[in-house]
């Protein structure tokens, strides 16, 4: 799961407007509840996986039908998610906060309603024979780019110098560390970096947010159209209500969680998503065991960083494109137990 210009959208077998349905309906629902039911199209990111698993346990646990609910899972061609949103075309969206900046920028009517896991897992991955022993050991190093400028300044902020860049996409991080394609590359670790290990290849890893706070920003996070929600906050509210209810699932039960992914998408390697979940499943909740909900000083302080640097023209304003208001009652969250 490499991070790409929306961070992880490669390998997507689909056209600009055309979708691929990895999931809907209710599992063991009959076809009239389904069509009675509200339906709901999420748009993912990338391929499904272990970021994804929470919106398909809700599926298969029935959550979505417990608040008169349907829902259909989608995966649209690359930067799709935010477009759909945006256009109306999908009721909810993964996607990333720092990729939100130049729709933001643009005045696209987007705002994230949850965040799906409480701290940023992206860093920077190389090969262990490279030697680095921080990413200050990466300066002059070449760096694999999609060219998208905020995460450029990430990264150089990160290694302490300029970067050597190398543009291009890379399908499998691990594969193309090896060809010698680039010396490292911004990637999950909840992904790519366990499936280097899974393969056996020795790599370091080392996270933004260790080197520098500022970048535990929210990725990924679900997005919701403005005004769609001011329509019919209720519907969201719902909706939010039964995807808690699913992540919380996925956050106590790793294993059962996994098989759920699998079921929905067979075509995902079965050691690596049971691997990838029982790494993502400490990572959905925050201390409280609440699910979904934004810091804002974390929030804040990313795109406080974002305009210092230059990289737009205005300062954004406190909690601009974040709402909490649509997450279950932290006591309500707190106590569920699916």
């Amino acid at each position: 799961m490499t991070k790409s210009k929306t961070y992880t959208q490669r390998l997507l077998p689909v056209l600009a407007g055309v979708f691929v349905i990895t999931g809907c309906a209710q599992s063991g629902d009959n076809e009239s509840a389904k069509n009675t039911a509200d339906e709901l199209i999420i748009a993912l990111d990338w391929v499904p996986n272990t970021n994804h698993t929470g919106l398909y346990v809700a599926i298969e646990q029935g959550y979505f039908a417990q608040e008169g609910l349907s829902a259909t899972i989608v995966q649209p061609s690359e930067d799709s998610a935010s477009v759909l949103v945006a256009s109306q075309r999908a009721d909810l969206g993964v996607y990333f906060q720092p990729n939100m900046v130049k729709r933001l920028v643009k005045g696209e009517p987007i705002t994230a309603i949850a965040a799906i896991a409480q701290h940023n897992s992206v860093g920077l991955l190389s090969l262990q024979s490279l030697g680095a022993k921080s990413p200050a050991d990466l300066h002059g190093k070449r760096y694999s780019t999609w060219e998208d400028a905020v995460d450029d300044a990430t990264v150089a902020n990160v290694v302490g110098a300029p970067l050597n860049p190398v543009p291009g996409e890379s399908t499998d991080a691990t594969t193309a560390l090896r060809m010698g394609l680039f010396d490292y590359v911004l990637a999950y670790y909840s992904w790519d970096g366990i499936h280097a290990g899974l393969k056996g290849v020795p790599t370091n890893f080392f996270y933004l947010k260790d080197a520098n706070p500022t970048f535990d920003y929210y990725a990924p996070v679900l997005i919701a159209n403005n005004e769609k929600l001011a329509q019919n906050p209720e519907r969201y509210k719902k909706a939010l209500n039964a995807i808690s209810k699913g992540y919380q699932y996925a956050a106590q039960n790793p294993e059962q969680s996994a098989k759920i992914l699998l079921k929905y998408a067979p075509e995902t390697n079965s050691e690596l998503a049971h691997a990838s979940q029982a790494f993502m499943s400490q990572q959905y909740l925050a201390a409280d065991g609440s699910w979904g909900y934004f810091d804002d000083a974390r929030w804040n302080r990313f795109y406080r960083w974002v305009y210092e640097q230059g990289l737009v023209d205005k300062p954004f304003a406190d909690g601009a494109g974040m709402s909490n208001d649509y997450l279950p009652a932290k006591s309500a969250a707190d106590s569920q137990t699916p």
